[in-house]
């Protein structure tokens, strides 16, 4: 009778001891290097697959172009939506470790840059400054290059950079800011 009992009462131990191992899904995480450089605010969601392989989605209010004239901005509106395949080459560490992603990002909205030119008036003698309206939206593909540390299970810390490509073929923007985009990451992130 107590073999008949154990048998039956292996299933539920072993469910048991999965709830107590919980494994990780997904992490939530934030681009600290935009906030504090670009004045950008950075949500980004990591969906993990199997093979050390990795989706993620960012979302960036106010999102800056390479970080160019982020400090003479007055105005921002621009939102920027970015898609990656994150691939981990680490055999021992689960979805962290040395990582590269490939990348696309969707970019909306404009930016008005402050002080961008001067007006020269002939008859007081002086230059007042004027501002400049820029539209970035557009689509971007590039790639990125990081490494990733986890504290407690629970608690990530990565650092890397992208470079990506801006695809528009706008002749404003063209004009007035380089066709590669370069950005910093230093990202902090919990798994649940």
């Amino acid at each position: 009778m107590r073999k008949v009992f154990l048998l039956l009462l292996l299933p539920i131990l072993s469910f048991a001891q999965e709830d107590n191992e919980k494994i990780a899904k997904g992490e939530l995480k934030s681009n600290l290097f935009d906030l504090v450089v670009g004045k950008s605010v950075n949500v980004g969601y990591e969906y993990f697959l199997k093979g050390n392989q990795s989706l993620q989605l960012d979302v960036t209010a106010f999102d800056t172009y390479s970080y160019i004239d982020a400090g003479y901005l007055d105005e921002n509106n621009l939102v920027g939506i970015q898609a990656s395949y994150n691939i981990y080459f680490s055999k021992s560490k689960k979805h962290h470790g040395f990582v590269f992603y490939p990348f696309m990002k969707y970019r909306t909205g404009t930016q008005v840059v402050d002080d961008y030119y001067y007006n020269y008036n002939p008859v007081s003698g002086q230059y007042t400054p004027s501002s400049a309206t820029f539209d970035l939206s557009g689509f971007e593909v590039g790639f990125g290059l990081g490494h990733k540390w986890l504290f407690n299970d629970k608690i990530s810390l990565g650092v890397g950079s992208q470079i990506g490509r801006n695809l528009t073929s706008d002749r404003e923007f063209t004009d007035n800011y380089s066709e590669i985009d370069f950005k910093m990451n230093i990202t902090l992130g919990v798994r649940f």
